[in-house]
């Protein structure tokens, strides 16, 4: 380790779109990396976290969405950049795992906020060195704030590797696939949206006790879910399916309105590629809510399943809590009510 200090993490540009695998300049938010002075096998990447983005309609925070996008730049970025993963390997998710620590840390300022995440990397290699996954953990902070924990892994393929793999898997669906057919969206009120454009399922309906069910909408027109072309649907399509519809479940099975909720912790579980031209039908279970004391709210866990004929394609463990704003004005509203009442008791 050097004796000198490192220089400070700069914000004044994006790295290279090639390096995160993204077509448009404006979705990419990684600015710098270095490694870590201090921790081998670690690296220190910053981003800067937009304050207006089509996905971010919550004005208050940070969108949960936006977050894992800076984990998945965050995790190909460093791939290409220190193990050496050529720039035209694919890559899939093998699996997520985030938490936020402290809610108050991802509400929005006056100013485009700086994030860093501190990576610890591990790399699995195969016989002639070639990386072919990359696991990692770790925190990343917001203006100088933890705001949440992660943990995960990618595997990378070389192109050839990655078309053997998806022409074996669509050659065992040659007799099911065909058109996808257009699914009318739901109202987004009822899946805590206000754009009707980000809306990916249908009007969720009953499916069993504490659950709600609806397909998936794969809009290939939109700029950040599929901002290149694609083969299958992408993850993060599919994280936003089952945000939707575990907020529908919420809202539904236990009353708070579905645009006062947010994600404060995600378990992914990718399983099988989601096919395009394949109906896509995502289940969502609430469970009883709880108590969580790292951040001081109740939040309600939600599991939900896609499945594509009838086999689980990806599976996600959520947990919901009311956003931030909404617990301050409730708290506000309350003490208001409670002076009222002091007040005329007084009289």
């Amino acid at each position: 380790m050097s004796d000198q200090p490192p220089a400070p993490l700069r914000y004044d540009a994006t790295v290279p779109r090639s390096m995160v695998h993204r077509a448009a300049v404006a979705e990419v938010f990684l600015t710098d990396s270095r490694p870590s002075p201090t921790q081998d096998s670690t690296f220190e990447v910053a981003a800067q976290l937009p304050r207006a983005h089509i996905m971010g309609e919550n004005t208050d925070a940070h969108d949960f969405l936006l977050l894992v996008e800076v984990l998945r730049q965050a995790g190909v970025f460093i791939a290409h950049t220190y193990e050496s993963v050529p720039l035209d390997d694919a890559f899939i998710f093998r699996g997520l795992n985030t938490r936020l620590t402290d809610l108050s840390a991802i509400r929005t300022g006056d100013r485009p906020a700086e994030a860093v995440a501190t990576m610890t990397c591990v790399p699995q290699r195969k016989r002639n060195g070639r990386v072919q996954a990359l696991d990692f953990h770790g925190a990343v902070t917001i203006d100088g704030n933890r705001a949440f924990r992660f943990d995960g892994g990618l595997a990378f393929f070389g192109r050839s590797v990655y078309q053997a793999l998806r022409t074996r898997q669509r050659d065992g669906l040659a007799k099911a696939i065909g058109l996808a057919l257009a699914p009318t969206a739901a109202t987004p009120d009822t899946v805590g949206r206000r754009n009707p454009y980000n809306v990916v399922v249908t009007q969720p309906r009953p499916a069993g006790e504490s659950a709600v069910s609806a397909l998936v909408i794969a809009d290939q027109t939109h700029p950040h879910l599929f901002d290149h072309r694609l083969d299958h649907i992408p993850g993060n399509l599919l994280f936003e399916a089952a945000r939707q519809l575990a907020t529908a479940a919420v809202a539904t099975l236990h009353g708070p309105a579905a645009d006062s909720l947010q994600v404060v912790s995600l378990d992914c579980d990718f399983r099988e590629f989601a096919e395009l031209d394949l109906p896509a039908r995502a289940v969502a279970t609430a469970r009883p809510f709880r108590h969580d004391e790292e951040l001081g709210t109740l939040v309600v866990p939600v599991t939900v399943q896609v499945e594509q004929r009838d086999r689980a394609v990806a599976v996600f463990q959520l947990e919901l809590a009311q956003r931030v704003d909404v617990q301050r004005d409730r708290i506000q509203r309350d003490g208001i009510q409670r002076d009222g009442i002091q007040r005329d008791g007084a009289q």
